[in-house]
């Protein structure tokens, strides 16, 4: 019961910050649950092409991090886990960075963390403007249309995960 009531209050924060920065005078629309998600691409840490179209019919989660962030270092273990457990139902799992660290950085955050999934070096930030994301960490949940399910500021549980994917990864 914990878990489900973290989960509302992270999303109706997400929700808050997506709503106020559609009233920003940008010209960049806030995405909103139930939103699908505009495709994306972007060159992982190893030179493979990432798109979120070629993932079309399969759940996504898009995890904008810093590489100094505690609920990024705390949690990754759980995405590992997960992305292990469900990769072969065709969960992806793609990370993105890009909040002024180096490529060296990047790389080596994600050595240490053991991350075996795409992590996105998005140096000019495109992506996250593509989306509008102003703050980070924030996950974004994505059903196998693509579209956003949840968008979690901070650290994730896999409860969250579980409540949010579980009926497409049965």
């Amino acid at each position: 019961m914990k878990t489900r009531t973290l989960t509302y209050i992270f999303c109706s924060i997400a929700a808050v910050l997506l709503l106020l920065n559609s009233c920003s005078g940008g010209n960049k629309k806030a995405i909103r649950v139930g939103d699908v998600l505009a495709s994306f691409s972007g060159t992982d840490l190893q030179g493979n092409t990432f798109s979120l179209a070629s993932y079309k019919g399969k759940p996504v989660i898009v995890r904008f991090f810093l590489i100094n962030c505690p609920y990024c270092k705390a949690d990754t273990p759980i995405f590992n886990m997960f992305y292990d457990k469900y990769r072969q139902k065709g969960l992806a799992i793609v990370y993105i960075n890009n909040n002024g660290a180096n490529t060296e950085e990047v790389e080596t955050f994600a050595r240490e963390l053991n991350i075996d999934f795409p992590v996105i070096f998005d140096q000019e930030g495109e992506i996250a403007r593509q989306y509008n994301v102003k703050v980070q960490p924030l996950t974004l949940v994505l059903s196998p249309e693509h579209r956003l399910l949840a968008a979690l500021l901070g650290g994730v549980s896999e409860a969250e995960l579980n409540e949010l994917l579980g009926q497409y990864l049965e």
